[in-house]
């Protein structure tokens, strides 16, 4: 007994000492400006995910993939969570949501500007080729819509061949960021940038949150809090709006 109790007290303080980690694996897609794999800091949402988990001196690496497959990777133990989603009854029984949202965001449909297309209603969708994409979010109400009104729609695995479907007529239609949209079209010539359009009125405005995996619960204290106190501080949101998203702190 004198030998075992020492080797059982030893194993429980290193498993105390390991259960955070001094880097964490997220999953993630391309969504610029928010993820892109493309620049150094992988995106503005993506930087300040790293800024939070830096705060406990917490390295985080991100890998990018097709937004269906990081969400369902994001649910297995070599990960701590997934980035980041907007909201859905589904999404919150896989994962926990985090407390406070990274960004707000105004999606729009977008088309070749010589369709004859005006977005008051979904109803308007009717007699196009709508464009969605595998593994997003989109609003019940919108899902509904293409049920009922029986839409046409199509899907691409990535974001970043929208633009080019639909100015190639493989589809009519397709919803997006306007952000996200902006960043894909400054990518283009300027004279086939030329060619998308977009709709006035917006097709729904979604919030999006950092995904935490139920096996890594012990992440959501230090994240929530975490970002709790870069938001408290107002030289660094002034930059996040400016180049990101407005903050949520209620």
């Amino acid at each position: 007994m004198k030998v075992v109790w020492p080797l059982i007290l030893l194993c429980c303080v290193g498993g105390s000492a390991s259960a955070l980690d001094t880097q964490v694996n997220i999953t993630t897609g391309q969504w610029p400006p928010y993820l892109d794999q493309a620049k150094q800091d992988q995106g503005c949402v993506a930087a300040v995910i790293r800024d939070v988990f830096a705060l406990s001196d917490i390295k985080v690496r991100f890998l990018f993939m097709p937004w269906e497959r990081a969400y369902q990777e994001g649910m297995k133990a070599a990960y701590i969570g997934s980035a980041y989603w907007y909201y859905s009854e589904q999404r919150s029984k896989d994962y926990i949501y985090t407390q406070h949202p990274l960004t707000e965001e105004t999606a729009r449909f977008y088309h070749h500007r010589d369709l004859a297309f005006t977005y008051t209603s979904y109803a308007d969708l009717k007699p196009f080729r709508l464009l969605l994409n595998q593994g997003l979010t989109y609003p019940p109400s919108l899902l509904e819509a293409i049920e009922t009104l029986e839409i046409k729609t199509s899907y691409a695995t990535y974001t970043s061949k929208n633009v080019a479907l639909i100015l190639r007529n493989r589809a009519d239609i397709m919803i997006m960021d306007e952000k996200s949209a902006k960043s894909y079209q400054q990518e283009l010539p300027a004279e086939e940038a030329e060619l998308l359009a977009a709709q006035a009125i917006p097709a729904f405005i979604q919030k999006g949150y950092l995904l935490i995996n139920k096996h890594h619960s012990e992440y959501v204290e230090l994240y929530n809090e975490g970002l709790k106190k870069l938001w408290a501080d107002d030289d660094y949101v002034a930059q996040y709006r400016a180049r990101c998203s407005r903050v949520f702190t209620d």
